[in-house]
């Protein structure tokens, strides 16, 4: 983790002014000893910078986690953006700040004031990653639910009144149909989406665990969804409705357990709708297609971000916003923009949170696989196949048999990298199998679960809560006091969506810990579309799978 970065002028400010860059680690981050007389590597733009801390090549002293590096730096751009800050500052009623977050969790508030833009020759100038939030609008720029965009009638399509555009683009048929890739994969989206809803009707074999058909599905989503005369699910009809398009940008070099793209994910999310006419409605069936958003690049990644940032300044739900949000979804949405993923398509997984089906509350997850992917993260029984959804195991989540033994003594041999974020749940620990197949929150109108054992299992209570944290159950549970979803069926936000949110540790009482998730992202977002790519070097993506 980084404690400061310096960029000192050899040479007038200019758009490529010759450079020495100075990077300090945190010492007291164990996760740091590793580059201790080492060398990191960092991108700059199209510049690949080479930071040392060898004692050579201008570095000063051998092992002190104090890195050097030389190259050119834009300096004219570091001027616009005091010039940004400093009208900011003009136009508020209070002192600007920017949010810092450990773990999702907000720690501090730090003062924002310009730097001054002139740069003396040999001065230290701090590159520091400041994000704005209060210019970024969440409804229009990260959670987006508006009925003017999600009953927008030329890109959506309601399964209730019949109103809207069968194929358009933020449609259930236009996005599967996308998925599928027929041209590339021979699959026909029919069979795409018919084979996926089988996966509920029969057991599913994963990494060892069964998940259970949930029967009901026959009668309640797949018998109703309209035919064509072939017999086939008539996909332009899918119940399914848009709810919300969501911005995860914030994912952005998340830990390797997710498998986000380089600028993050980009999702929709869809309910099941169960009856006719005006008896039609949403139900507790969701499900969210979370795209990988693969961008070449830091100018590529701040030209994305500032995309979704320019939303805020457009009228929410108007021809020009639904037009520009278009352009972003097709970003990642259409097919054949990730040629060396499974069917070309931009989708990491599809994970789906169902209460209507049957009880309890369950969580699982899908993804496409190929032959260059391990099979093991999938259902054995039956196994994978090409070209379609897969059942998969839930990410960062072991299942809940395994609270007793297993999960203690994974987190008591991995608290450094559990608390440090770079920790990946495995399939197998310790001889048994581990990672979940499924993940269930048992009885949401009382106690959530959450994952805990008594401080004399656990020692490090921060690592405990860190863990819980970052699993589905602990997430969608009590370890956020949330009752299953963040984004409901009816649109609504949970309290963790919703702003400021202070929990107590769910385990021992205490700490009470401050999250506000939405100021994290905004905060994030500002900072992208804006600052030098050399800020993310301060950014650790936590290993979160929502």
């Amino acid at each position: 983790m980084v404690e400061s970065l310096f960029a000192i002028p050899q040479g007038a400010a200019s758009k490529s002014t010759a450079t020495v860059f100075q990077l300090k680690l945190k010492s007291e981050r164990t996760e740091n000893e590793a580059f201790r007389g080492g060398t990191l590597s960092m991108a700059d733009g199209a510049q690949q910078l080479t930071f040392r801390d060898d004692g050579q090549g201008g570095d000063a002293v051998a092992g002190d986690l104090l890195f050097t590096a030389s190259g050119t730096f834009d300096f004219v751009a570091l001027q616009a953006e005091q010039q940004r800050i400093a009208q900011a500052q003009s136009q508020s009623q209070t002192q600007l700040t920017t949010a810092v977050f450990e773990n999702r969790q907000l720690v501090r508030t730090v003062p924002v004031t310009a730097l001054s833009t002139q740069f003396p020759v040999g001065q230290p100038v701090p590159i520091q990653p400041i994000g704005l939030a209060s210019l970024v609008d969440p409804a229009r720029s990260l959670i987006i639910r508006a009925p003017g965009v999600v009953n927008d009638t030329t890109r959506t399509y309601d399964p209730c009144t019949g109103v809207g555009n069968p194929n358009g683009k933020w449609t259930f048929n236009y996005l599967m149909t996308e998925m599928a890739n027929q041209p590339f994969t021979g699959v026909a989206p029919t069979t795409f989406v018919r084979e996926w809803l089988r996966q509920w009707e029969q057991p599913r074999t994963i990494n060892g665990f069964v998940n259970p058909p949930r029967t009901s599905i026959a009668a309640n989503l797949i018998g109703p969804w309209p035919k064509l005369a072939s017999g086939e699910l008539n996909l332009a009809k899918s119940p399914f409705k848009l709810i919300a398009i969501v911005n995860r940008l914030d994912l952005a070099g998340s830990n390797p357990a997710y498998g986000a793209g380089s600028a993050g994910e980009g999702r929709f999310i869809f309910a099941a709708t169960t009856g006719t006419g005006s008896s039609c409605n949403t139900v507790p069936f969701l499900v969210i297609l979370e795209y990988g958003v693969d961008k070449n690049g830091c100018a590529a990644i701040k030209t994305y971000a500032q995309q979704w940032q320019a939303l805020s300044g457009l009228p929410l739900g108007s021809a020009a916003y639904n037009a520009a949000l278009e352009n972003l979804t097709e970003q990642f949405a259409k097919r054949d923009l990730s040629p060396r993923k499974p069917n070309r398509s931009s989708i990491n997984q599809v994970r789906t949170n169902d209460d209507w089906l049957a009880h309890p509350w369950e969580l699982r997850e899908f993804r496409l696989w190929n032959g260059s992917i391990n099979p093991n993260s999938y259902s054995t029984t039956p196994p994978p196949v090409l070209g379609l959804l897969n059942s998969h195991t839930v990410a960062q989540t072991p299942d809940r048999t395994r609270q007793t033994t297993l999960f203690p003594a994974y987190v008591n041999a991995n608290t450094g990298p559990i608390i440090s974020g770079t920790y990946s749940v495995p399939l197998p620990w310790a001889g048994g199998t581990f990672r979940a197949g499924r993940a269930i929150v048992t009885n949401p109108t009382a106690i959530p679960p959450f994952w805990s054992q008594p401080a004399s299992v656990i020692p490090n209570r921060q690592a405990r809560h860190v863990f819980s944290l970052n699993t589905c159950d602990g997430c969608h549970g009590d370890e956020l006091g949330t009752n299953f979803t963040h984004v409901s069926w009816t649109g609504a936000l949970s309290p963790f969506l919703s702003g400021a949110l202070t929990v107590p540790d769910r385990a021992d009482g205490t700490p009470v810990r401050t999250f506000n998730e939405v100021l994290a992202r905004q905060t994030f977002l500002d900072q992208m579309a804006n600052q030098s790519c050399l800020t993310t070097a301060f950014v650790t993506a936590p290993p979160s799978v929502h």
